[in-house]
């Protein structure tokens, strides 16, 4: 069985090959927005997916049972999810950290889609709408790392 500094480089070396796959993809579909809204759409359901565990959606303020420092968990009493940060502001990061669980990245992946649809349409139907989802491709951008969100 590899050790962990094996299967850290495993999977760095798995995401790099899948970042540099989407960017070839996105660099050929950057200027139709249902493509664009359709990939960061399934990036974010793909994370948040895979950041589910025994079915837990929600995270939540916790504490470490010796230490009682402060960490975000998926559960308070059983946790599956623990995750502890360093930063200077801490109680901050996990109140935010709580905020985006899985669930609200489902949520956000079910509305870029909802838009993608809407922007297929309008192609279909010869309207060119991209300002209608001017927010959605924002969010969009800023998923998949292009320009910090902005146009």
């Amino acid at each position: 069985m590899p050790d962990r500094h094996e299967q850290r480089m495993y999977l760095n070396d798995v995401l790099a090959r899948a970042e540099e796959r989407t960017a070839a993809r996105l660099a050929t579909a950057a200027d139709q927005p249902a493509d664009l809204l359709t990939a960061a759409a399934r990036r974010l359901r793909e994370a948040a997916t895979h950041a589910i565990h025994d079915g837990r959606t929600t995270w939540k303020l916790g504490n470490t049972l010796r230490s009682k420092s402060p960490v975000v968990v998926d559960d308070t009493t059983s946790p599956t999810v623990l995750i502890e940060t360093w930063a200077q502001r801490l109680e901050a990061v996990n109140d935010y950290l709580t905020l985006v669980h899985p669930a609200v990245g489902l949520a956000l992946a079910d509305w870029l889609a909802n838009e993608a649809a809407y922007q297929l349409h309008l192609a279909e139907t010869g309207h060119d709408g991209a300002e209608d989802s001017e927010y959605a491709l924002r969010v969009a951008r800023a998923v998949l790392g292009q320009d910090g969100g902005q146009q």
